[in-house]
């Protein structure tokens, strides 16, 4: 066992244990403490987790290594820790179920590597909510409507936020009969009394998820954290929706697809290029590429054919809606909390 490697990666696991306890999600983070003793102790999550710990710490390995386990207990292979869970109906006694997840770790530690390696590309359907007033103002500042391009849309899920039902004192915006509600996300709310149109939506994934498949809903669902039913109630109804109104979500690169998509400024229609807590998995050279292709949509814009860079990304506290470089508003991790900034 490598002390420093393990160390490393046992702050790693409890950062993320206080981040889901601060989130609402008790659950994960007395699970997530006891996992970071048991690194420490060369116990079986070492085992799992060793061979990850050269990635960057913005790779979400805590939550990966999470999901895994959560996608065994929904799928039905680790009853004894189903009873624990409450996704599955469960206690949600972390004391109760770290000795079960503790024994799965080393019974099925091959199997759960496989799932960690394959990465954290979930995009959190309730990030509609902290996004939607970006796409409000550039439809209020244009009078256009939208064409809409996300990168690292996952299973496309944020690219049908016009479909959804967001509720604040005072005011609504969206079908009153969605599936999808969002009643609790706003503590300031973004201006409500302005209409949208999408015309056109694209998104690209270097590995897209079909929320219409078994498979990819139970991709989604396993990264919900356990404990936070509503989230999970959200990511249903939003797979619903999803089911109704098929799109394609491109296997592309983000670089390579904004470098096709704003080659030519597009008349009549308001471009918006946007994305949530995507950056951080990608490389420096991705990264350059992407600011490069905005930059030049930017420059080449016009009044008839306008342009804009929405995102939500962590900033130093919390995490920040932008349109551009200007501030939108703030909002916490899974787009809760909102506060609308500009007046």
């Amino acid at each position: 066992m490598n002390r420093d490697a393990a160390s490393a990666l046992a702050r790693r696991l409890r950062r993320q244990a206080d981040a889901c306890t601060q989130l609402g999600s008790p659950f994960y983070g007395a699970l997530l403490q006891a996992a970071a003793a048991d690194l420490e102790a060369d116990g079986p999550v070492w085992d799992v987790l060793a061979g990850f710990a050269g990635e960057s710490s913005r790779s979400a390995i805590s939550l990966r290594l999470m999901g895994a386990v959560h996608r065994l207990v929904l799928d039905g292979s680790l009853p004894g820790l189903a009873s624990h869970y409450p996704s599955v109906g469960g206690d949600g006694d972390a004391t109760a179920a770290w000795p079960p997840l503790r024994q799965a770790l080393s019974d099925r530690r091959e199997e759960i590597t496989r799932i960690v390696s394959r990465g954290c590309q979930t995009n959190e359907v309730g990030r509609s909510a902290a996004l939607l007033g970006g796409f409000l103002e550039v439809a209020h500042r244009t009078r256009l409507p939208l064409r809409i391009l996300e990168i690292g849309a996952s299973a496309g899920l944020n690219l049908r936020w016009d479909r959804y039902r967001y509720e604040a004192p005072g005011g609504a915006w969206g079908d009153p009969d969605s599936l999808v509600r969002f009643a609790h996300s706003f503590d300031v709310p973004p201006p409500l009394n302005r209409t949208a149109d999408v015309v056109e939506r694209r998104g690209c994934d270097l590995q897209p998820i079909d929320p219409g498949s078994g498979e990819g809903a139970l991709v989604l669902r396993s990264l919900i954290w356990a404990d936070q039913l509503g989230r999970l109630a959200t990511l249903d109804g939003a797979i619903a929706i999803a089911a109704d109104m098929p799109l394609e979500v491109e296997r592309l690169g983000a670089a390579s697809f904004l470098e096709r998509e704003l080659v030519e400024p597009r008349r009549g229609v308001a471009t918006v290029v946007y994305h949530s807590v995507f950056m951080q998995y990608v490389s420096e050279a991705e990264r350059a590429r992407i600011a490069d292709a905005i930059a030049g949509a930017t420059a080449r814009a016009t009044p008839q054919a306008p342009f804009f860079h929405l995102s939500m990304e962590p900033g130093v506290d919390t995490f920040e809606v932008r349109l551009g470089e200007e501030l939108l508003g703030e909002s916490l991790a899974h787009g809760t909390r909102v506060v609308w900034l500009v007046p």
